[in-house]
């Protein structure tokens, strides 16, 4: 029981030194060599945990593919969110191709992980979505603050007919510009 406890302290340090090497923006190759390392001594651990558990049966045991499958969604998660923070970063693109194909193969583990656990796939519909651009942000925010202009002058009784007009045409025109803008 004490050995058990051992090796999971150990396995829980592992996991955490690993997802402290993975959060670096631009590992060097000594830190991937070390990430690396990392993993596959967390790979023995977690092996070795496998068998005095099994032989330990305290707690109801999960199917060895429910945990395969949660590992495999949380891994595209992570690999996810590596792709946009180097986007968003400004990565250079052979990093980026990179990051794109550890995505995809992440993709793919999951996709064998839900295979191998016998339970119908769910029916997801997954779409790209793009980010707005600067221009169209630009121009829903114009968009916004004409109309929040406009909804303050006929709020206020003292607005003259002219301010109510030039504000109805600054919220026209703003509107005209992100539609032009959205038509190819």
């Amino acid at each position: 029981d004490e050995a058990l406890k051992k090796a999971k302290i150990e396995a829980a340090m592992l996991k955490a030194q690993i997802r402290k090497l993975e959060k670096l923006e631009a590992p060097d190759n000594g830190q991937q060599a070390e990430l690396a390392r990392l993993r596959q001594q967390l790979h023995e651990a977690e092996t070795s945990l496998v068998a005095p558990q099994s032989t330990a049966a305290t707690a109801p045991a999960k199917p060895a593919g429910d945990e395969a499958l949660k590992k495999a969604k949380i891994e595209l998660a992570m690999k996810r969110a590596e792709l946009k923070k180097a986007e968003k970063a400004g990565a250079e693109e052979p990093e980026l191709s990179r990051l794109r194909d550890a995505l995809n193969a992440a993709e793919q583990a999951l996709h064998a992980a839900e295979d191998a656990s016998h339970k119908p796939a769910p029916d997801l519909v997954r779409i790209n979505k793009a980010g707005v651009d600067e221009q169209q942000r630009a121009l829903k925010t114009e968009v916004a603050f004409a109309r929040a202009d406009l909804r303050k002058l006929e709020r206020d009784g003292n607005a003259t007919a002219t301010a109510l007009d030039a504000a109805r045409a600054r919220l026209s025109e703003a509107q005209g510009k992100l539609a032009e803008y959205r038509t190819p």
